[in-house]
């Protein structure tokens, strides 16, 4: 009897501990966070990220006026954090890494609809600064030439503003890419800036 007892005391005891050791996993990852990435994380929930919902119009080199609506991700949702916090084994990520961060964004336009894949990475020196780069779903290229969105360097946000200089590339319906160095439209970068969507 006391040697049942003893066991199922061991067992209750390591449940405590693993618990205890995945609560602690999970508040000391976030409390790192809020250091290192305080353009996605705030104990202050009206603070204003980089992170979350943006909106904005442009004219691209052919002269089409177009709308983007662009999301970028938070790094890791609670779920995922109490996930890793549950792992045995943590991998330290790497100082890019923790200024890495990806999204989506569409483009219309009266040409129809471009969906994006994005991935950033801001500034060490300033979190408000940050580089972007676009990736177009090949799989749904417009029916007509168009001047697709690529890069965004030398990017910058402040509360509820952004700002993307925006290079593109010219994209034939069958998904090939065409330049020329001749035609100043090909070299042209546009500014757009976005304003924060309110949930």
């Amino acid at each position: 009897m006391k040697k049942k007892y003893g066991c199922f005391t061991i067992l209750i005891a390591l449940v405590a501990f693993s618990v205890v050791a995945t609560v602690i996993g999970y508040y000391g990852s976030y409390w790192m966070d809020l250091y290192q990435r305080p353009w996605a994380y705030s104990r202050d929930s009206d603070a204003p990220l980089l992170v979350g919902k943006w909106h904005g119009n442009f004219t691209d080199p052919d002269g089409i006026k177009k709308e983007i609506n662009l999301e970028i991700f938070v790094p890791m949702t609670s779920e995922e954090r109490w996930e890793k916090a549950g792992q045995k084994r943590r991998r330290r990520g790497t100082s890019s890494a923790k200024r890495a961060f990806d999204g989506i964004a569409i483009v219309s336009s009266k040409l129809g609809t471009e969906t994006y894949e994005l991935w950033g990475n801001v500034k060490r020196e300033d979190f408000h600064d940050f580089d972007l780069d676009f990736t177009a779903d090949e799989k749904k290229s417009l029916k007509v030439p168009n001047f697709y969105v690529n890069i965004a360097e030398k990017s910058h946000w402040n509360n509820d503003q952004m700002t993307l200089p925006i290079n593109f590339s010219y994209r034939l319906p069958n998904g090939t890419s065409h330049w020329s160095s001749a035609d100043p439209r090909f070299s042209k970068i546009v500014t757009v800036t976005l304003i924060r969507q309110k949930e």
